[in-house]
């Protein structure tokens, strides 16, 4: 009788085992055969649950994406304006090993994007979507009384995602893992408060 195996379950844990070799030994050496290797199984068996490596990427990336919102909407559950602000802005630095690894995932991912035209075509909507979140926290804080009226909320909406991604990239490029510039976001707010 064939061996039935959970397809899902078997794909999630080729994606964990990505995760461990990215975070372990980088992106260069996160290869398929060390991916198979690591699970104990044939190079081959990889390729029945995914297309090809860069559709295990995408996988991959897709897994730390679905972590980042559940941390973003745990983090801000029940806040409202610039603690809200703050604690979301947190969420994106690389403060813990699990969000050490997570940056290496997602600029292996975004290299991989960037020479992919099918994958690159799709955008980061994420992106889109959490310096939307921002400027509504933002527009709360605002009307809250906590930040001037004349705060430009989408803008700095903009500018708190661009800084969460490049502390991300400089944590990859230089192990710094931000919180000297955190505190410098803290700062900028600051100097928003009404």
């Amino acid at each position: 009788m064939p061996k039935i195996v959970d397809y899902a379950k078997r794909r999630v844990e080729i994606v964990d085992a990505l995760l461990e070799l990215i975070a372990q030994d980088g992106m260069g050496a996160a290869t398929s055969r060390a991916l198979a290797s690591h699970l104990g199984v044939s190079n081959g068996a990889l390729w029945r649950y995914f297309k090809g490596k860069d559709d295990l990427l995408a996988a991959t990336y897709q897994t730390v994406l679905d972590k980042s919102n559940l941390r973003v909407a745990r983090a801000i559950a029940g806040r409202t304006g610039v603690d809200a602000v703050l604690a979301m802005m947190e969420t994106f630095f690389p403060l813990t090993a699990e969000l050490q690894d997570e940056a290496k995932v997602v600029l292996a991912f975004w290299g991989v994007a960037a020479m992919n035209s099918t994958q690159a075509s799709h955008g980061n909507p994420e992106m889109v979507e959490w310096s939307d979140e921002f400027a509504i926290l933002l527009k709360e804080g605002i009307e809250a009384g906590e930040l001037r009226p004349d705060t430009p909320a989408d803008a700095l909406g903009n500018i708190l995602m661009s800084v969460g991604t490049n502390a991300q990239v400089d944590y990859v490029f230089r192990g710094d893992d931000g919180a000297a510039r955190l505190a410098e976001v803290r700062q900028l707010i600051d100097s928003f408060r009404a």
